[in-house]
């Protein structure tokens, strides 16, 4: 419950107007001092525009993003481990699409990436996550499984463990069949944080390998005009807070 309601109020423009209304309205109860919520009711309104700018949605999301180095294939770090991990994030189960299409951006990066490596060095990958969608009819740890195969991964090396519906039940899920490996771990920059510290907590020792930027790694002051990117990329930055907050004090 407590993960669904974090997705849902993630997004700025949720929690902002949500919060917007909230003080609307007590400013229009007989309560003391009713005025300061009416004027409180403009910061919300202010954080939504915040978020929607380039600048302040990189501040919020670089913190996260930078806090593991990028990894290049023909670095021999990587090369080193046991085995390659590739965290699950969505799939589009729709005939209708081509096979690109079916696939977001957190998904088609994580996954292209494991092919690459897998491409230079041979190595065990290891999927996990059960039936996400009603829609889905197979496992998305299937799915991915089919995706690095269509890239040239033999489906010898890949094993799959389909259940799990989020990090923390995938790492559960994981954890028994890689205690002993050095793991390489792939996962959308701003998510390894998080995703990291569940591998710790089973005592499984992982290299964390990001992908996904949604910053450059060298940025500077900019103005603009608010954009919906910026708003997703503020909610992205969003989301992996909260779900740091509760992985660290709430859980």
């Amino acid at each position: 419950m407590l993960q669904s309601l974090a997705n849902s109020l993630s997004s700025p423009l949720v929690h902002g107007l949500l919060l917007f209304v909230i003080l609307q309205l007590l400013s229009r109860l007989p309560l003391r001092g009713r005025h300061i919520y009416r004027w409180a009711s403009c910061v919300p309104i202010l954080w939504i525009f915040f978020c929607s700018l380039v600048y302040p949605s990189v501040l919020l999301i670089k913190p996260l993003e930078d806090q593991y180095p990028t990894i290049k294939l023909s670095s021999n770090e990587w090369q080193l481990t046991d085995g390659i991990v590739v965290l699950a994030c969505n799939h589009f189960d729709d005939d209708g699409l081509p096979f690109v299409s079916k696939w977001p951006q957190c998904t088609m990066q994580r996954n292209l990436h494991a092919a690459l490596m897998y491409n230079e060095k041979p190595l065990p990958i290891y999927l996990a996550a059960g039936i996400l969608n009603e829609t889905d009819s197979k496992s998305q740890a299937q799915y991915n499984k089919d995706f690095l195969v269509t890239l040239g991964v033999n489906p010898k090396d890949i094993h799959i463990f389909p259940q799990g519906h989020d990090t923390e039940s995938e790492v559960k899920a994981l954890a028994p069949h890689l205690q002993n490996k050095y793991i390489a771990l792939v996962s959308s920059a701003s998510h390894l944080p998080r995703a990291v510290e569940y591998f710790r907590l089973h005592g499984l020792s992982v290299l964390p390998i990001p992908v996904e930027h949604l910053s450059r790694k060298n940025v500077s002051f900019t103005l603009g005009l608010p954009n919906a990117y910026s708003l997703y990329r503020s909610e992205r930055a969003i989301h992996e807070y909260l779900g740091l907050i509760y992985q660290r004090y709430i859980k």
